[in-house]
C-alpha cells in the first residue's frame, strides 16, 4: 500500500436556484465521489471488490390526495371542533357556578366567624357576671 496518497479531486459544482437541479447536482456529486473513491480504492488494493451504494429514494410515491377523503376529514374535524366547543362551554358554566358557590361559602364562613367571636365575648361577660354574683351572695 503506497504511503503517498492524494486527496480526491474536487468536482466542479454548478450554481442553480432550482431545487430539483440542486438535488440532482448533489446526487451527481455523491455518485462522482463514490466512483472516485472506488477508483482510488481499487487502485490501492486491487483484491478488494468495489463499493456500490444504492442512491434511490425509498419513500412511497403517491399521485395526490383523494378529495373524498379530504372532505371526510374536514367534516370529522368540524364535528370534533363543535363537540369540543360545546364541552368547553359546559365546563365554563360549571366553573362559574362553582365560583359562585365558593363566594357564598366564604360569606357564610365570615358570618359564622363573626357570630362565634360575638358569642365568645358574651360568654366571657356572662361568666364574669356569674363570678361577681357568687361573690356578692357569699
Amino acid at each position: 500500500m503506497p504511503i503517498n496518497r492524494t486527496p480526491p479531486l474536487a468536482s466542479p459544482v454548478p450554481v442553480c436556484s432550482d431545487d430539483t437541479s440542486q438535488s440532482q447536482t448533489s446526487r451527481t456529486r455523491v455518485i462522482d465521489a463514490i466512483e472516485l473513491t472506488t477508483k482510488l480504492h481499487s487502485e490501492s488494493a486491487p483484491g478488494i471488490p468495489s463499493l456500490t451504494l444504492n442512491v434511490e429514494r425509498k419513500k412511497s410515491k403517491h399521485d395526490g390526495v383523494n378529495p373524498n377523503l379530504m372532505s371526510y376529514m374536514s367534516e370529522m374535524f368540524s364535528v370534533y371542533t363543535n363537540e369540543q366547543a360545546k364541552h368547553f362551554k359546559d365546563l365554563q358554566t360549571i366553573v362559574s357556578s362553582i365560583k359562585e358557590q365558593n363566594d357564598e361559602l366564604k360569606k357564610s364562613i365570615d358570618t359564622m366567624s363573626s357570630k362565634y367571636d360575638e358569642f365568645l365575648s358574651r360568654i366571657s361577660v356572662l361568666e364574669a357576671e356569674k363570678r361577681q354574683d357568687r361573690y356578692i351572695i357569699q
